[in-house]
């Protein structure tokens, strides 16, 4: 019990520690590359530098963007010092007029360590957000769960020490967290677009997480290269 106990306390603290977030974009640009910076308050203190591509696609959705996230603490959590990598794919699932429901599913990929653990873990970061998307601005109400399916530790002597029967290896999932935002994002010409995002976390058990549970991002969205997804060209006689 206490071994399980411990994975339960690496799993809580390390995901507080460097919770992942979306790039606030409005899925509106035309570009096929996009790069994306957020800064702020995410259960700690964190910077996520991210890169995605935009897929044309023919059915289902008008584009498929892919991504992939490296979230960093801003300044190391006590004894824990970790990062998180983040592939996703995200699209715009329903749009009707400026309305809209987009979908986003990632695969986050943790990893630390300090004088009692190393751990790698791997989860899911499903994401629904519906809300109002005009070309040049957009407010959307974000949801969003982070499950940790598998943790894997390797203990050091001083955790061999004071948990009992602990063992280097695979540990089941201990629970993972729930996010409500609101997200606002306003386009500045035809490549920047700045985002604002402020919510709350809960845990699975719709408690508060370890460290303080609201958050509050700022991001910042730089789109290049050819059109993504350019509209049809008419057929000539």
């Amino acid at each position: 019990m206490r071994a399980a106990a411990l994975a339960a306390a690496i799993s809580a603290t390390a995901l507080s520690a460097v919770a992942s977030a979306a790039p606030i974009s409005g899925y509106q640009g035309e570009q096929e590359n996009a790069t994306h910076v957020n800064l702020g308050w995410n259960s700690a203190p964190a910077l996520e530098l991210a890169y995605g591509r935009a897929i044309p696609m023919e059915r289902l959705v008008r584009r498929l963007d892919l991504e992939i996230g490296l979230t960093l603490p801003v300044f190391l959590v006590p004894e824990l010092d970790s990062f998180r990598l983040e592939p996703a794919a995200r699209a715009m699932l329903v749009q009707r007029g400026g309305w809209g429901l987009a979908g986003r599913l990632g695969l986050p990929v943790q990893t630390g360590d300090n004088q009692t653990f190393q751990f790698v873990s791997v989860g899911a970061h499903p994401g629904l957000a519906g809300g109002y998307f005009e070309r040049g601005w957009f407010i959307a109400l974000e949801v969003e769960y982070t499950a940790i399916l598998s943790t894997y530790i390797a203990a050091s002597e001083r955790a061999r020490a004071t948990y009992a029967g602990i063992r280097d290896g695979f540990y089941a999932p201990a629970g993972g967290y729930l996010d409500a935002s609101l997200a606002f994002g306003l386009s500045i010409g035809s490549s920047f677009e700045v985002g604002l995002r402020a919510g709350y976390r809960s845990t699975h058990a719709l408690k508060p997480p370890p460290f303080v549970p609201f958050r509050a991002e700022v991001g910042v969205s730089y789109a290049f290269g050819a059109p993504a997804a350019a509209p049809p060209r008419a057929i000539e006689p």
